[in-house]
């Protein structure tokens, strides 16, 4: 019988490590941090897969589209749960440190350095934030 208890506990120790393994875990990863509507339809469409207008990003952020990080090497989007940690480097291209659920396709930012600061690639200039 106490054979018998103790196979039952290693097995159900056995499957609770595995189940932590497909849950969420702590990784580095490169990318930038983006709003869902414009980085959402760019990963779904399978595109090649870049940050959107700072500008544009940071409006979308402001009237409530949710913020996400775009994994650049696995062409994948997660939603941020914390996203004041992307305040001010909307669009700059980071490295982000922190805990993905792939299954809810959440990340959990612990901490992020700025790798390079975004650039506009396109010949409109900035806004004039003199007016």
């Amino acid at each position: 019988m106490k054979r018998l208890a103790a196979a039952a506990v290693l097995l159900l120790i056995a499957i609770a490590a595995d189940a932590s393994d497909t849950a969420a875990r702590a990784v580095t990863r490169k990318g930038w941090f983006g709003d869902e509507n414009c980085a959402g339809s760019k990963v779904a469409a399978g595109e090649k897969v870049g940050p959107n207008g700072q500008e544009c990003t940071r409006k979308c952020i402001s009237e409530g589209v949710p913020v996400v990080f775009v994994d650049e090497q696995a062409h994948a989007m997660y939603r941020v749960d914390n996203p004041k940690v992307s305040a001010g480097i909307e669009s700059d291209y980071v490295e982000m440190v922190g805990t993905i659920d792939a299954a809810a396709k959440t990340v959990h930012v612990d901490s992020v350095r700025v790798l390079e600061k975004y650039v506009a690639k396109c010949s409109v200039p900035p806004p004039d934030t003199k007016k």
